[in-house]
């Protein structure tokens, strides 16, 4: 299923996660990023059923107000360039 990356959400056509975007360059490493932020629990769990390989959630409670889930498209990756305009369109690059 392709995945789109709509204003307020990413949906694969079954899942659908609310989310926010940013792009940015990574300090670390210093390669272009479009990271995508669940905004609540129930989202983290949809974006982790559309971008399986890439999800992150580094804690283990439902009511951490910061972390509720997050994917990192790198520059180079097949969705960056999409991730990339939603962002952009959204400001937030």
């Amino acid at each position: 299923m392709a995945i789109k990356f709509n204003k307020h959400n990413v949906t694969n056509g079954s899942d659908k996660a609310r989310v926010t975007y940013s792009a940015f360059k990574m300090v670390s490493t210093g390669e272009d990023c479009v990271t995508i932020y669940a905004k609540d629990f129930q989202s983290g769990r949809a974006l982790d059923f559309i971008f399986a390989d890439g999800y992150e959630n580094e804690t283990d409670s439902q009511t951490d107000y910061f972390e509720k889930g997050r994917v990192r498209i790198r520059a180079g990756h097949p969705l960056y360039a999409a991730a990339y305009e939603r962002a952009a369109l959204n400001g937030n690059a």
